[in-house]
């Protein structure tokens, strides 16, 4: 018994030195793609929008087309790919036509009484650029952002 004890301890301790001397190696990361293309250079970093405007984009069916102009001088077409409802939500996803590989995710939730608060976002993972809707003091504006701001790899 003695000598098994000797024996594990000695494997044990041989083990650890081994792995010591191994070299270690640099486990590897998704580091951000600083060469992406840009896919809103055209536009400004913010684009101030009414909610109103993109209401109607809640009541189409997907298969539809849309043509909804976001801002001044950007004009998102393509077609509603998904929609979804609940008692406090609405929620739309369109692919872009105008701006290949982006798609535009609107949603709606249904505060107390007659409230309500946007979220969104138009995001193509090919790019190195999105846009997130803001709110500020009930204002709402697309901010642009580095993909890398929004998402993790």
């Amino acid at each position: 018994m003695k000598n098994l004890i000797v024996t594990l301890l000695t494997v044990c301790i041989s083990l650890a030195t081994a792995a010591q001397a191994l070299p270690t190696e640099k486990l590897p990361l998704n580091e951000p793609d600083s060469t992406k293309p840009k896919l809103f250079a055209d536009l400004p970093d913010r684009i101030d929008f009414s909610p109103n405007d993109l209401l109607n984009l809640l009541e189409l069916q997907p298969g539809q087309s849309v043509n909804v102009t976001i801002g001044l001088g950007f004009i998102f077409a393509g077609e509603l790919v998904s929609k979804s409802n609940d008692n406090h939500s609405s929620s739309v996803v369109i692919q872009s036509t105008n701006r290949p590989g982006a798609r535009l995710v609107f949603t709606r939730i249904k505060g107390a009484g007659n409230s309500a608060k946007y979220l969104g976002r138009i995001i193509s993972f090919k790019h190195g650029d999105c846009y997130e809707i803001v709110s500020e003091n009930d204002h709402y504006y697309f901010k642009k952002k580095s993909i890398y701001e929004v998402i993790s790899e």
